[in-house]
């Protein structure tokens, strides 16, 4: 009832309340809102699918070959040294019921998922990463279906790396209020084992954010207004467990993204891919482990050992839509002067660095915003030298060049200063991951929260994942910053 009431208030800019409003008028605008089934109706969730091209193309494998680390492995499957030691007690298990309305039976929101059940972890404090004043009037470079010698191709009139013409444009934008991130992006996932995931947008500035996408594992493959590939096609589906291989997964929505005019925007030959993005302010959460044996790891061929980087990116739609879903370096959006990432808009949220030198270490994560604004801004490492043990053991958010746990969420402002060198250590056990891109504030707000330590400002969003979430929940999840 509540999740309806939300929507009938909605419909009718939140003049309605129940004290002011007959019997009768109240079951019309129930019936309006909510449909004879007393459930909200799913307009909110997308946009009208369009044509789309045909074909598809594997993209080129990621990083190489990894040995394990040591470290006994758990009966989880987990390595000892990736999740900082066995578990120590710890929050116990949460758990609850998927029911066939899609929420937890004892959940009062009856579009909830629901609360998930968890292994037992030693508890942490938590994390955030605040990226401040983002978004600025600029341009990057934009590929193009025109012919060679085209005045359009003001950028570059060339080729691609496989040899094919490269068009490519300066797309200007006006936008100050979080561009490019405002475009249309797409969530990439790789060596992840993923156990809920819902995405949430607002219809204005002001508005409530409401779940537009997600994906439950009580509910099997079946999702809510996504569309996965690793290869090929890709299809509605998802099984969330991403931690045997290291294919690179692309996660959009299901309606399909209009193309192939022939003049205004690529359109590569690879259906999997021509699905919508999301665009404007968005919220991105996910229940999800990266403790695993770096050994279960395959190449995402299925073959030799694969890449065991854990991977969370959120990148523009128009990079994986370059011919060779990001891959395609000679022709694609990422960069405007062949430097780190000036150009479209790429957020590595959580990355795993395991590259065989000095920047490399499987027990730390980064995260770096790129964009055209500012070139690459965050993303520190902590080196081969770092060592988990450095750190307090309850902690999430650290400094790694002062050696030292936050006490409270670093910020980092584009085109500024930063609190130090911040890294995430590597969790042990499950975790909810958040990104958080809200136009309105021109902030991005990136989380890292243990199951039996939700605070309290995150309540409205965890465990439930709820239908909605009021503006007031959202300005609150702006101000956080963990572990303080």
């Amino acid at each position: 009832m509540k999740t309806c009431w939300f929507h009938v208030q909605r419909l009718f800019g939140g003049a309605v309340t129940l004290r002011a409003t007959s019997a009768v008028a109240v079951a019309l605008l129930w019936a309006l809102a909510c449909g004879s089934s007393g459930r909200p109706s799913n307009a909110a969730s997308g946009g009208a699918p369009g044509s789309a091209g045909s074909g598809g193309k594997s993209e080129p494998a990621e990083g190489g070959a990894t040995t394990q680390r040591g470290g006994a492995t758990s009966r989880a499957g987990s390595s000892s040294s990736a999740t900082g030691g066995k578990s120590q007690g710890g929050a116990a298990s949460r758990g609850g019921q998927l029911n066939q309305a899609g929420a937890n039976s004892a959940g009062a929101d009856d579009g909830a998922l629901g609360e998930y059940p968890v292994e037992p972890s030693p508890l942490t404090r938590g994390g955030t990463m605040t990226f401040t004043n983002v978004g600025a009037a600029g341009w990057w470079p934009r590929r193009i279906n025109r012919s060679a010698g085209d005045p359009g191709c003001d950028y570059k009139d060339g080729k691609d790396t496989w040899g094919g013409q490269c068009c490519m444009t300066k797309h200007e934008t006006d936008s100050t209020q979080l561009s490019p991130f405002d475009e249309e992006m797409t969530l990439i996932l790789k060596a992840i084992d993923v156990k809920q995931l819902a995405v949430y947008q607002p219809s204005s500035q002001d508005a409530p954010y409401v779940r537009v996408s997600s994906w439950d594992r009580r509910a099997g493959s079946s999702t809510d207004n996504l569309w996965f590939t690793q290869k090929g096609d890709g299809s509605a589906q998802f099984t969330g467990d991403l931690s045997k291989n290291d294919c690179v997964g692309y996660v959009m929505q299901s309606p399909k993204f209009e193309c192939g005019d022939g003049r205004d925007y690529y359109c590569p030959n690879d259906a999997g891919v021509l699905h919508r993005g999301f665009s404007g302010s968005k919220l991105v959460v996910f229940l999800g482990s990266m403790s695993f044996d770096d050994a279960q790891v395959k190449g995402c061929d299925g073959q030799a050992q694969g890449h065991a980087g854990p991977w969370v990116a959120f990148v523009a739609s128009e990079l994986i839509r370059d011919g060779g879903r990001k891959w395609n370096g000679a022709c694609n959006c990422y960069s405007k002067t062949g430097s780190v990432g000036d150009g479209c808009g790429e957020i590595n949220v959580f990355e795993v660095v395991m590259d065989d030198n000095e920047y490399s270490n499987r027990e730390f994560a980064s995260t770096g915003v790129r964009a055209f604004q500012a070139g690459h801004v965050g993303g520190a490492v902590c080196t081969a030298s770092c060592t988990r043990e450095q750190f307090a053991s309850d902690a999430d958010v650290v400094d790694a060049c002062a050696k030292k746990a936050y006490d409270r969420g670093p910020v980092i402002e584009t085109g500024g200063k930063t609190d130090g060198c911040p890294v995430w250590r590597r969790p042990a056990g499950d975790r909810y991951f958040f990104i958080l891109l809200d136009q309105k504030e021109r902030v991005i707000q990136v989380g890292m929260v243990h199951p039996g330590a939700i605070p309290d400002t995150l309540s409205e969003l965890l465990p439930s994942l709820p239908s909605h979430l009021d503006r007031a929940a959202i300005d609150a999840m702006v101000a956080l910053r963990l572990p303080n």
